[in-house]
């Protein structure tokens, strides 16, 4: 077999066809690559794959571990706690409960050449139907998966239960129905370098639609009765608890119009009173579509048939997906190092008598365990972030913003991260 003369890319040695070898004489002895058909050199330089390592969301740094990390979500969404990306949801499977629910699925994945890029798959790296085994994904029937060294190696997969392309169940209201909704794929894209164990990190194909109700007492609701309507389709979803507060969830196409949205139920009748049943439309985005890995998040008010504002958030990490909120909540959420307390100055320098001459008045920000502080602003631009209520005069020099954080304005933005302001301070 013969092997393309290799040169230099970066600190490394490449093939012209992007695979990584090693330094050769000038017969080319002990060199590993790919040949002009992408067909791997024989030598020691193939890795040997010992299966494909799964999670979802960001993987723990030691790949023996075999778990992957836990989302950072948010607790709350303008003060209201939802259920996903908590223990309530079915689908936040992480660490050992990732393979206690999903250990049965399948795998379908492929391997590309990334340098230069890859049309078609390296078969010989790509399979489909894999199966869970002491650790890891493998093809199935089991063959020894050998990876060309690729100097950036691309990968695509999808995790499913049975069969990749099937359709959503309209009625989720079953656990084990539900979680089968939750397709994970990892799209086309640039992975670390190949190793003998393979990670690969996935996310959310669908979109979440995560509602609660507030203003009821549970035992009105016919509970049973609940049904959401998309694009002219009925859809059963799932309770989160049997006690406590009345919420549920849903998992939809990620492509299904989310136009004509609405939400029915009705109340528990008796022999004396007719149920009341309610209709209440939601408008989830603005755009025609459902973002994939997109969870969307409201509440219903029986008592004033009322809709909160949707909040998207990302379905996995559940930080907030930029420019995709339809309403928002009054006022912004500040991000943080949790668990701490700073004090805002602004640029209408209040004072305690409201004369120029009187002491200035600073806002509290106790930003939670979950990093965020939802609070109404004390005016529109942040100019100084202190550590202490008491700031000396040096202080207010010494924490003067560089770049003052202005709030509201054209994009309006509701999410303001500020963690790496806050780093900086002295």
């Amino acid at each position: 077999m013969r092997v393309e003369q290799c040169f230099r890319s970066g600190g490394g040695h490449q093939d012209e066809l992007g695979c990584r070898c090693d330094d050769h004489d000038e017969r080319g002895a002990g060199v590993s690559g790919c040949d002009k058909a992408d067909i791997p050199a024989t030598s020691d330089d193939m890795q040997q794959i010992d299966g494909i390592v799964l999670g979802l969301g960001e993987l723990e740094t030691t790949v023996d571990a075999e778990l992957s990390a836990q989302a950072t979500t948010r607790a709350s969404v303008g003060g209201v706690t939802y259920a996903v990306n908590t223990s309530d949801d079915p689908t936040y499977t992480h660490g050992a409960d990732f393979i206690t629910a999903r250990g049965s699925w399948e795998l379908d994945f492929n391997l590309y050449n990334g340098n230069p890029d890859g049309g078609s798959p390296y078969l010989a790296a790509s399979f489909t139907g894999g199966e869970y085994s002491g650790g890891s994904w493998k093809p199935n029937p089991a063959v020894q998966l050998l990876f060309p060294n690729y100097f950036r190696p691309e990968a695509e997969a999808w995790l499913y239960p049975d069969t990749r392309d099937k359709a959503v169940e309209v009625n989720q209201s079953d656990r084990a129905v539900f979680l089968a909704q939750d397709l994970l794929i990892k799209t086309k894209g640039e992975m670390e370098e190949i190793e003998k164990k393979f990670v690969v990190e996935l996310h959310h194909q669908r979109a979440m639609i995560n509602f609660k109700f507030e203003d009821i007492v549970r035992a009105d609701i016919n509970e049973s009765s609940v049904r959401v309507f998309v694009g002219g389709v009925e859809y059963t979803p799932y309770n989160v608890r049997t006690t406590g507060t009345l919420e549920f969830m849903l998992i939809l196409p990620e492509t299904s119009t989310s136009s004509g949205m609405r939400i029915e139920y009705s109340t528990v009748g008796n022999a004396l009173q007719q149920p009341i049943e309610y209709v209440q439309e939601v408008t989830l985005n603005s755009s025609a579509a459902l973002g994939s890995n997109n969870a969307y998040c409201f509440t219903l008010s029986g008592k004033e048939m009322r809709v909160s504002p949707v909040t998207i958030i990302n379905w996995v990490t559940g930080e907030p997906v930029s420019g995709e909120y339809v309403a928002v909540t009054a006022y912004p959420t500040f991000k943080g190092p949790k668990n701490s307390v700073y004090y805002f100055y602004y640029d209408n320098k209040r004072t305690d008598d409201g004369t120029p001459t009187g002491n200035p008045v600073l806002q509290r920000i106790n930003f939670n365990n979950d990093w965020e502080c939802t609070i109404k602003p004390d005016g529109r631009i942040i100019t100084h972030i202190f550590k202490t209520a008491t700031p000396s005069q040096a202080d207010w020099v010494e924490y003067e913003l560089d770049d003052p954080v202005i709030l509201g304005g054209y994009n309006k933005k509701m999410y303001i991260d500020l963690t790496d302001i806050i780093d900086d301070l002295p």
